[in-house]
């Protein structure tokens, strides 16, 4: 029996963070009923599997929420549910009926997971927000990205993590409602994922520390033969051995390699004699050497490339699932229970392929001419 077996959600999501939670809800066995205006999802239409990624496994039904039938069904359906995950404007769901106060009177036992960019309450909510958005008001953008190409993004990531972060919410709303039987409020604000992302360089920047990294000499993505490489000589140790295995410890005895301050003052060119010595063979190479001798490293490589290599096949994140699109790729759980599977529980539902299923098991009929 799976985790989540026999608990049902609805999901009132669109986009990526809300959908990212449900699905992750699914893959533990919970049953997704997947709201859906009669336009459908937004990301139905983005191309190379988006759509699917975090949607595959739940049961597509159309409700147009303008419609007094529709409600009515929402409402009966949420008097079946166990948890409902929206991610509309802060206030939105209330016009729709779904006020928390009104929901937890009527079902103390339903769990409700609210996800916005800037939460339900304070002088921000009522901001737009998309990922890139958010990334710039918390300051992680700025973190990363620099300030020389502002048409480059950077790495979407706020948008699955805050989909994460309210799925481990739910998780524990649930634990808490098996000790006292009552429901709760979740607010999942895209902004404070941020800062809980990058908690250690917001503790640091408060510090009055920097927001980042930085560049150290000794530790990053040097350039070999055919591609980059990844790698860690942060202590003494580790860097000897590495110049060895490159075939340079003449380099720690150049004055302006000879201590981390030097060499960090004299970064570029550091990393020149290094590179210098890694255009003799690829990275891969390289890697092969340098993770026998202990040191962390890694070829640069693309998500294809890893995504399709021997070790992922073997721990069985990735399955195929059916979609109108044909057969797809879907990343499963990103933990292995040993004997419980971590793959995504079913095809990428039609629009509206489950809503005479869904109604029926309601007891409701579609009106005459309408397609909800």
């Amino acid at each position: 029996m799976m985790a989540l077996e026999g608990v049902r959600v609805i999901d009132l999501t669109h986009a990526l963070a809300g959908p990212f939670c449900t699905h992750h809800l699914s893959l533990l066995g919970a049953d997704i009923i997947k709201i859906e205006p009669p336009a459908g999802d937004d990301f139905r239409p983005r191309p190379h599997g988006r759509f699917g990624a975090v949607n595959a496994g739940k049961r597509s039904v159309v409700l147009d929420l303008k419609s007094e039938f529709c409600r009515e069904a929402l409402a009966r359906l949420i008097d079946t549910a166990d948890i409902v995950v929206e991610n509309f404007k802060p206030g939105a769901a209330a016009k729709l009926g779904l006020d928390w106060d009104d929901l937890h009177a009527r079902y103390p036992r339903l769990i409700s997971c609210s996800i916005s960019g800037y939460g339900q309450e304070g002088p921000m909510r009522a901001m737009p927000a998309i990922e890139w958005s958010v990334q710039a008001v918390s300051g992680l953008g700025d973190s990363y990205l620099g300030d020389e190409d502002g048409l480059d993004l950077g790495i979407g990531m706020l948008d699955p993590f805050t989909g994460y972060v309210a799925f481990s919410g739910i998780l524990a709303a649930l634990i808490a409602r098996g000790r006292d039987g009552r429901g709760q409020r979740l607010d999942v604000s895209m902004l404070d994922a941020a800062l809980v992302l990058a908690s250690g360089n917001v503790t640091a920047s408060l510090l009055g520390g920097p927001s980042s990294h930085g560049r150290r000499a000794t530790m990053g993505r040097y350039r070999a033969r055919d591609r980059r490489i990844f790698v860690a000589a942060l202590n003494p140790r580790w860097l000897e051995t590495f110049c060895g295995i490159i075939g340079a410890p003449e380099i720690l005895a150049d004055p302006r390699f000879s201590t981390a301050s030097a060499r960090d003052a004299h970064a570029d060119e550091f990393v020149a004699a290094i590179e210098a010595r890694l255009a003799s063979r690829d990275a891969i190479e390289w890697e092969e050497m340098l993770v026998a001798a202990g040191i962390p490293a890694g070829a640069t490589r693309t998500m294809a490339e890893t995504a399709g290599s021997a070790h992922m096949e073997g721990r069985g994140l990735i399955s195929h699932v059916e979609s109108e699109a044909g057969p797809m790729p879907v990343i499963g759980s990103g933990f292995l229970v040993p004997g419980a599977t971590r793959t995504a529980r079913g095809p990428v539902p039609r629009l509206g392929e489950h809503t005479a299923e869904i109604l029926a098991e309601l007891g409701l009929t579609t009106p005459s001419g309408s397609t909800t």
